[in-house]
């Protein structure tokens, strides 16, 4: 009785010492970042690019083999082709396939959130003071809505994240936590083109690590293992080695799809999180000049590359931010000094997550909007048209809505869409960009490949081009889409009436 007696007060201490961490402040703040990003995710859903990645992922699903050469446009029909990104393409289209839009949409915020939190948790373990801490999950955030979107790129930062967190729990007494390296590793590279970027995060912890604590023997041999079998395990997809050349190729031998596609341009402060990395990159600087910062030759290994690719490329403002949260939350808890943890008060803390929960659930879309946000920004109701009229002929097709094209249209080969690295290869996407820069005729390149029709935004330059073009007439309009076949084929298509 008495040794019962005894085991009550311990237990109902440990209870009460779960209900404190479960309701406790760091906990909150990481439902307040979840929530932010969470809501902001549900206000985007369409991306041109998530159309032909469920497109990948449908091929798969259906005929378990992952494509190797195009078969969705007439410009590059049968043109090699890498799927780098299959697996987390296939796990997309498998989440339609059950759920949906809404699936994908719920998808993205919860897989954006994880990032943020993630990061948050990363800045705790870093600098011990949970406010400042949301302030790197706050940067994690701000940055980050640059990429937030139903494309493998989030699954690649995702991993990046797991990635800096396992080498700080390694770094902090956990060594063997560098064994999931390899795992991470294997799913990492038939996921996302990032992973050469983890790779080399790695390899570069691993030398610092080795260079500051002098290793020798068995630990060099552990941390060298680690590092071999992690690059091994990146031959584990179905391509083998020439999908780990993909990431540098993009790099060297695309220039035209670069210095094409928006998010591969460089940052501009006109971007307001280009006005962000100025002003994180100068508060650093400012900080070390005077005394008051500090960073590891690890750190600046990592920080410095991954700003200068940032600075070159509008995407990379998402990697930034993931990589910059934690050095400036150390930064700002050192400046701040020591402070002396304050009460929780665990009722309003339980109200505050139950309204978090809450303005998640008022905050998603219903299928409608979801819908809705699709149709306006494609073109939903051309595609019906363009079905109901039979049209005929190669068809010449904005950039941006190549993807949903081959995703919405697929009995109508495209001229051109978002995989900018086959048609750059192939030349297409020069004389595409020509064409819509008009540097070139604009009937040269629609004769050239005998276009028969042409779906283009209703209030783009093109459409209005494509008016005064002699032999071409518009058979279809709305306030998204135009379309405009040519004449002598146009037939009874000249009295269709213009919606």
């Amino acid at each position: 009785m008495s040794a019962t007696v005894a085991i009550q007060p311990r237990s109902a201490g440990e209870a009460r010492a779960r209900v404190r961490a479960l309701l406790g402040t760091p906990v909150v703040l990481a439902g307040l970042l979840a929530c932010l990003t969470f809501c902001f995710c549900c206000l985007h859903f369409s991306d041109p690019d998530t159309w032909w990645h469920l497109k990948v992922g449908q091929e798969v699903w259906n005929t378990h083999t992952v494509p190797m050469a195009d078969h969705w446009s007439f410009t590059v029909y049968g043109h090699p082709w890498l799927p780098h990104e299959w697996l987390s393409e296939l796990f997309l289209y498998a989440i339609f396939h059950f759920f949906g839009y809404a699936g994908l949409q719920l998808w993205l915020c919860l897989a954006a959130s994880a990032i943020v939190v993630l990061s948050y948790a990363l800045c705790y373990r870093y600098c011990g003071d949970a406010n400042v801490a949301a302030l790197g999950g706050f940067l994690t955030f701000f940055f980050g809505s640059i990429g937030f979107s139903i494309r493998p790129q989030v699954v690649g930062y995702l991993f990046l994240v797991v990635e800096l967190l396992l080498l700080q729990r390694a770094f902090s007494g956990k060594p063997r936590t560098l064994w999931c390296m390899p795992v991470l590793f294997a799913v990492w590279v038939n996921c996302h083109g990032s992973y050469p970027l983890g790779l080399g995060i790695l390899v570069a912890a691993v030398g610092c690590w080795c260079w500051r604590y002098r290793c020798v023997g068995r630990h060099v041999r552990f941390l060298a293992a680690v590092v071999l079998v992690s690059a091994a395990a990146l031959l584990c997809n179905p391509v083998g080695w020439r999908l780990l050349t993909y990431p540098f190729d993009a790099l060297v031998h695309q220039q035209d799809g670069l210095n094409f596609s928006q998010e591969w341009l460089p940052t501009t402060i006109q971007d307001v999180r280009g006005f962000g990395l100025v002003l994180v990159v100068a508060a650093i600087g400012v900080a070390a000049l005077a005394g008051r910062a500090r960073a590891s030759l690890f750190e600046l290994l990592v920080f410095v590359p991954v700003t200068v690719l940032a600075i070159q490329h509008l995407r990379m403002l998402f990697v930034f931010g993931i990589v910059c949260a934690p050095l400036v939350s150390r930064i700002v808890a050192d400046l701040r000094g020591p402070r002396a943890p304050s009460r929780d008060h665990l009722p309003t803390n339980a109200v505050l997550l139950g309204l978090i929960a809450l303005l998640c659930f008022a905050m998603f879309p219903s299928a409608g909007r979801i819908e809705a946000d699709v149709e306006a920004r494609n073109p939903v109701k051309a595609v019906e048209f363009i079905r109901q009229a039979r049209l005929a002929g190669p068809m010449m097709n904005d950039y941006k809505w190549g993807g949903y094209l081959v995703w919405a249209l697929p009995e109508h080969r495209i001229f051109i869409d978002g995989r900018a690295d086959v048609f750059d290869w192939a030349g297409v996407l020069r004389r595409y960009r020509q064409w819509v820069s008009l540097e070139s005729d604009p009937a040269r390149l629609l004769d050239d490949y005998r276009v028969g029709f042409c779906l283009l935004p209703a209030n783009g330059a093109q459409a209005h081009v494509m008016q005064h073009l002699a032999g071409w007439r518009q058979a279809y309009s709305d306030s998204v889409a135009a379309v405009f076949v040519r004449a002598e084929a146009a037939g009874p298509l000249s009295a269709v009436a213009v919606r």
